[in-house]
């Protein structure tokens, strides 16, 4: 099986919500979020047994952090980390969510920019993707089921609740 590269997966994601989301009723357009979310999930398992565990995340994030780093200076500032995305921009713009996804957007920057500086590091995203593993690590196996990672990571249970903030 051939793994999908992060900017394919971006691209490929982003292309099929609009054929996903017109098929949808309006009153289950919120489960999109959720689905979008066992997308990734299922692009960060690499060995595909149904978890991933850290050095699955640490590849996604060092394939992010570079996708991330258009201009190639070690750093990534928040106009770069808000133009990058995974297909969540496009789920709350249908849903008439797009501000609330930017300051959710804008709240997950400024928790991995660990000294303020506006900038992240790749030793900062590190950081903040390990912490935000274990966070969502419920049972502390060392590994993150389906629904550890939708539930309990951070950035998914952010960008999850900026599109439907009653799930």
């Amino acid at each position: 099986m051939k793994v999908m590269g992060i900017r394919e997966f971006s691209m490929a994601t982003i292309l099929a919500w609009p054929i996903a989301l017109s098929a949808q009723s309006a009153d289950d357009i919120g489960i999109e979020g959720k689905m979008l979310g066992e997308t990734i999930f299922k692009s960060m398992d690499t060995s595909d047994l149904g978890e991933i565990h850290l050095g699955e995340i640490e590849e996604f994030r060092d394939s992010v952090f570079a996708g991330m780093d258009y201009d190639q200076n070690g750093k990534v500032t928040y106009e770069e980390f808000s133009s990058w995305d995974l297909g969540f921009r496009f789920v709350a713009e249908e849903v008439g969510r797009a501000e609330a996804y930017t300051t959710a957007s804008k709240i997950v920057f400024a928790f991995w920019d660990r000294d303020g500086d506006r900038e992240l590091t790749e030793t900062e995203m590190r950081f903040a993707m390990s912490s935000d593993f274990r966070r969502a690590d419920l049972d502390d196996d060392g590994l993150l089921t389906q629904n550890e990672f939708i539930s309990g990571f951070p950035v998914i249970v952010a960008m999850r609740a900026a599109i439907r903030p009653d799930l």
